[in-house]
This record gives structure tokens, sequence and C-alpha cells, in this order.
């Protein structure tokens, strides 16, 4: 997948979201411009943020299902996406009841890696060791 649709695609799972460094020739971002009030939208991230959230996400995805290559699990590309979208969210949502022993409510970006996992769930390998 492209840098360009990777992006596109998680700013459609972020509600209002903007890139910070737009281009104003670029289709992409033309109803993203900087010079709107701070009203207009919810969270400003950058095109490097959400490539290194992917990459993050990748990461993430390979050690959850213990595979090294996705391109025989045909909807990784949409699981990903949650997945980093879901990051991201994260990353942003300050919320001042996060306890060490998760007993806070599932929030967005929580929501989002957890319909990822269940996405790539059949796709995950078990190791069962005997000793």
């Amino acid at each position: 997948m492209e840098d360009e649709t990777i992006i596109k695609e998680v700013l459609f799972k972020l509600d209002n979201w903007v890139v910070e460094n737009v281009d104003e020739d670029d289709d992409l971002y033309e109803n993203n411009s900087l010079e709107c009030d701070d009203m207009d939208f919810n969270k400003k991230v950058t095109d490097e943020e959400i490539l290194h959230f992917h990459q993050v996400a990748i990461n993430y995805a390979k050690s959850y299902t213990q595979l090294t290559d996705f391109s025989n699990v045909p909807i990784s590309d949409t699981a990903l996406i949650l997945w980093t979208a879901g990051l991201l969210w994260r990353k942003y949502d300050v919320r001042p009841n996060d306890q060490i022993d998760e007993s806070y409510s599932i929030g967005y970006g929580d929501s989002l890696i957890i319909q990822a996992k269940e996405m790539l769930k059949p796709y995950k390998k078990y190791n069962f060791n005997i000793f």
C-alpha cells in the first residue's frame, strides 16, 4: 500500500483529524488547509507520524499473529489501518484515570485496536511447547 493511501485511510478512521504539513497543490489535502480556524478540526498530525505508527502497527501485528509476511492475509491492509488509527488515537487521548490495572473504560482507540486484532485472529499462529 502506498504512503498516500495509508495516510488517507488512517485519517478516514480519525474523526476530523488533519495533516499538519500539507501541500496546497495536493488533492489529498485540499480540505485540510492549515489556514482554517483551530475549531475546524480535532487534531493535527504529520505524515511522518502516521507512517511511523503504521510501522509500529505492523510490528505489533507480526508479534500478535506470529507471521513474518502478510501477503497471504487478504484483510491485513484494513486491519493495519485500524491498528494505526487506534495507536494514534491512544497517543492523543488523555484520560486522567488511566490505571496500571486497566480498570478504565474502553475508548475509541482501544476499540479500533480490538477490531484489528479480531480481524487478524483467524490468521494467528499458536505454538505449543511441552517440556
